[in-house]
C-alpha cells in the first residue's frame, strides 16, 4: 500500500507522558503488526470518473477533469497525455476505455504515465479518501456515490448513523461511517479517536473469534491512525481514552 505522509504545519505536536509513550511505541513496533491492507469498499467505481479524453497520438489527451473528482485531487490535468495504465500501452480512446472498464470493481490504483508538456511522468490515481490518507496514513474508500454539497452535513449525516450502528454492536460498518466523516473534516481530532477507538474495538472483536490475520490487520491500521494521533495537542482525557484502549487490547492479546 503507498502511504501519502504530510504534516499539517498549523498544528504543534504534543507529546503525551513519557511512559505512555513509550507504552505506546512499543506496541506500534512490535513484531507481530502486520501491514495495511484497503478495506470498506463494497462497489469500486471508476479510478478515471470524471475525466475526459481524445484521441491525441501518442496517446490520448485529457480534455477536462471533475475538480472533487479522485483523478484531479491526485494531479491528472487537462492537456496531460495518458499514454500507459499499469504498464500496458494506451494509443486510443478504446485502449483507454478497455482498460479503465477492467480496472473498475476490481482494483483501487493504478500507475497512469502521463506526457505533461512533452515530459514523462507517473501518477499514482487510487480511489482512497486523499484527506484521511494524507492527514492520518490510512488506505481507506469512502463513499464516492454518496455527495453532500455542505462538509458539515456530510459530518452530521456520517456521524449520526455510526451513532446508530455502534449501539447495534455494527462495530465495522460504524467504523466505515466515522471514516466517512472524517474524509468531510480530515483534522477534526475527535472524529480520529472514535476511528482509533472502534479500530481497538474491531481488533478485540477479532481476537476473540480467533481471526487473529484480521485482527492484526486492524490493530496496524489502529497503531498507524495513534501515531498521527500523537503529533496533535490531545488532552488528559483523551490520553486517557486511548490509554483504556490500549490497556483492553493488550488484555484481549494475552487471552487469545
Amino acid at each position: 500500500m503507498t502511504r501519502l505522509k504530510t504534516q499539517d504545519s498549523r498544528l504543534k505536536p504534543s507529546r503525551p507522558p513519557l511512559g505512555l509513550r513509550s507504552w505506546v511505541l512499543g506496541l506500534i513496533f512490535g513484531s507481530w503488526v502486520l501491514g495495511l491492507g484497503s478495506a470498506f469498499a463494497a462497489q469500486l467505481p471508476s479510478l478515471f470518473r470524471g475525466v475526459v479524453v481524445v484521441d491525441h497520438p501518442p496517446g490520448v489527451r485529457v480534455v477536462s477533469v471533475e475538480e472533487r473528482s479522485q483523478a484531479f485531487l491526485l494531479d491528472l490535468r487537462p492537456e496531460d497525455v495518458v499514454v500507459q495504465i499499469n504498464g500496458e500501452a494506451v494509443k486510443t480512446i478504446d485502449d483507454f476505455a478497455v482498460l479503465s472498464q477492467r480496472l473498475k470493481g476490481r482494483s483501487t490504483k493504478a500507475a497512469v504515465l502521463i506526457l505533461r508538456n512533452g515530459e514523462p511522468q507517473e501518477l499514482l490515481v487510487h480511489l482512497y479518501s486523499v484527506p484521511v490518507l494524507r492527514q492520518w496514513g490510512l488506505s481507506f474508500v469512502p463513499e464516492h456515490d454518496l455527495r453532500f454539497v455542505d462538509p458539515t452535513a456530510a459530518v452530521k449525516y456520517w456521524t449520526r448513523l455510526a451513532r446508530g450502528l455502534r449501539d447495534a454492536k455494527d462495530l465495522e460498518r460504524a467504523l466505515n461511517a466515522v471514516l466517512n466523516a472524517l474524509h468531510h473534516d480530515p483534522d477534526n481530532l475527535e472524529l480520529a479517536i472514535q476511528a482509533s477507538d472502534l479500530l481497538w474495538a474491531i481488533a478485540r472483536q477479532r481476537l476473540a473469534a480467533q481471526r487473529f490475520p484480521q485482527a492484526f490487520t486492524s490493530i496496524q491500521h489502529a497503531t498507524t491512525l495513534l501515531q498521527d494521533l500523537f503529533h496533535h495537542p490531545l488532552t488528559e482525557a483523551q490520553l486517557e481514552q486511548v490509554r483504556a484502549q490500549l490497556q483492553e487490547t493488550l488484555a484481549a492479546l494475552r487471552h487469545s
